[in-house]
């Protein structure tokens, strides 16, 4: 017998589903359209009442429970999609959520349905009702995790309705678990201990963001006012036609057991929850490491307001919240946070039990095929599309951004009214801060605050100098020629021409801070 050649095969089965793909559109089309505004007035009372949809539309009809008894090809398109589903990865379901919703291109679809949907829908003597039996399951599917009152909606409702002091503690507990094994570790580093004796703390970040994925922070820690964890007990309880069929056994034999709730529970309680707990501890670790340390100069000029009152500050804060990260050049989704966060790569960590499936930088940044970036037609690696979760990860980020501005730029602007009343007009020898010696995170970023403005006293300092020798810079542009010529300032921060015109402006205000009531209203450097 001869053999067919791999490439060969792929060939004719990548050539088969473009032909069941080209299908689709017509198929789902005229089996599902004429149900579409039954279902968007469901959908729209379902916002009504609150409970919030995290999907891009409406989700479209799926079958009830009697329709389903009634056909077998849908039957069998349901346990096609029970089995496909069994281990949903977070870009395929972005996908499974587009088709979901209406969007039948069949790149949409090869992404969002698994192997067995070509396979029997080739073989299905009623390609229409095996199709709608297997998106059925996809609905259902997508339905409990995004659609109104699913996860999503649970999880997001969780962390928005905290108060700042509830998310102080969130924040300040959750940095604590991180730190507990990170240890002050860069999260930018691949953990590399594949030595004949690895070292603790290489073997402790190993455990420690392994163990993040598998039972993280979120699995165990409660939230707010609720008393138990976000994550981690999830058991789906809706609609699941698993075992309402009546399909011989020769035709079910093959596909084996399968259940719809199993997956979603799988995909809830381990994709999700590991997703989330790695890249929400790791990334909390990584904003302070990265943004909030001595070594950022830029961050004196990330602060929304001058006010010292929290109530304002705080509003000033979420107001500007996504003008901060841009500022502070924070990874603006999910696939590209987890691209910057090596640490997560513990393919050559002695305790990776299978190396090429820990590398979870890798898996959570880029969409993988036999463990390898899948390549596009461009020949680019294909980022993984976070969907529905990016609203996650951005809800998670503004809270880690703004439990750490406020206090921040709270302590800032203090020092900063210190120096506008004349208090404060010569250093203090403010200990470099650190987070080993700090009791609390925010006893460190309080630190923090008052080293990096004890830093720049010596702008007062020349500004005095040059106002009692009536030499002082006229101008912004005179003051930064200043502040690139002179050896005395130019000291104070060596690279104040890569700083951002925020800190500019700080770095002038503090200058003029002796004399400017002297100066008329135009002429003085503005901070807020």
């Amino acid at each position: 017998m001869n053999k067919v050649s791999a490439s060969a095969k792929n060939s004719d089965t990548r050539s088969k589903q473009q032909t069941i793909l080209s299908m689709l559109g017509l198929l789902t089309s005229k089996v599902l359209g004429e149900n579409t505004y039954a279902k968007s007035s469901i959908y729209s009372e379902g916002i009504t009442r609150g409970l919030r949809s995290f999907l891009p539309g409406p989700l479209q009809p799926s079958v009830s429970l009697a329709e389903f008894k009634m056909s077998k090809p849908m039957q069998m398109g349901y346990l096609a999609a029970a089995k496909d589903l069994k281990h949903v990865s977070i870009d395929q379901f972005n996908y499974m959520s587009l088709w979901a919703t209406g969007d039948d291109d069949s790149s949409v679809v090869n992404r969002a349905a698994g192997t067995q949907f070509s396979d029997y829908l080739s073989q299905s003597q009623a390609p229409d009702k095996y199709i709608l039996g297997y998106k059925t399951a996809v609905i259902q599917f997508v339905r409990a995790i995004a659609g109104a009152g699913g996860v999503v909606y649970r999880i997001n409702s969780a962390l928005q309705n905290l108060d700042l002091n509830q998310q102080q503690t969130l924040v300040s507990q959750w940095f604590d678990h991180v730190n507990g094994y990170m240890d002050g570790a860069s999260p930018f580093e691949v953990v590399n201990n594949q030595t004949t004796k690895p070292s603790a703390v290489d073997q402790a970040i190993a455990v420690g963001v392994a163990k993040e994925i598998s039972d993280g922070f979120l699995n165990n820690q409660p939230i707010g006012d609720v008393d138990q964890p976000l994550l981690g007990n999830y058991s789906y309880n809706e609609d699941d036609f698993s075992d309402e069929q009546d399909l011989p056994k020769m035709m079910t034999n093959t596909i084996g057991k399968v259940s719809l709730t199993e997956d979603i529970n799988l995909f809830v309680n381990h994709t999700l929850a590991g997703m989330l707990n790695a890249l929400g501890s790791i990334g909390l670790d990584a904003l302070i490491d990265a943004k909030f340390n001595q070594a950022n100069p830029d961050l004196v000029g990330a602060a929304a307001t001058s006010a010292t009152y929290q109530e304002t500050v705080l509003e000033k804060t979420q107001t500007a919240i996504e003008a901060i990260g841009n500022y502070l050049n924070l990874p603006t989704s999910g696939a590209d946070l987890a691209e910057k966060l090596a640490v997560l790569n513990l393919s050559n960590a002695a305790s990776a039990r299978n190396a090429k499936h820990q590398n979870y930088q890798l898996r959570y940044s880029r969409v993988l095929e036999n463990d390898r970036p899948q390549v596009n037609d461009r020949g680019e690696t294909v980022k993984v599309a976070y969907g529905i979760f990016e609203t996650t990860h951005q809800i998670l980020q503004n809270i880690f951004l703004t439990t750490l501005m406020v206090p921040y730029t709270m302590t800032r602007n203090r020092l900063l009214e210190q120096i506008a009343a004349g208090q404060y007009t010569t250093p203090r020898k403010v200990l470099e801060p650190s987070l080993q010696v700090e009791a609390t995170l925010f006893d460190y970023i309080d630190a923090l605050a008052r080293f990096q403005v004890d830093q720049l006293i010596g702008l007062v300092e020349r500004g005095k100098k040059d106002y009692d020798g009536m030499s002082t810079a006229g101008s912004f542009s005179a003051f930064s020629h200043l502040m690139r010529v002179y050896p005395e300032v130019k000291a104070i921060n060596p690279s104040y021409a890569e700083m951002s015109k925020a800190t500019k402006q700080v770095y002038y205000w503090l200058y003029q801070s002796s004399f400017k009531d002297t100066l008329p209203d135009n002429e003085r450097a503005k901070i807020d």
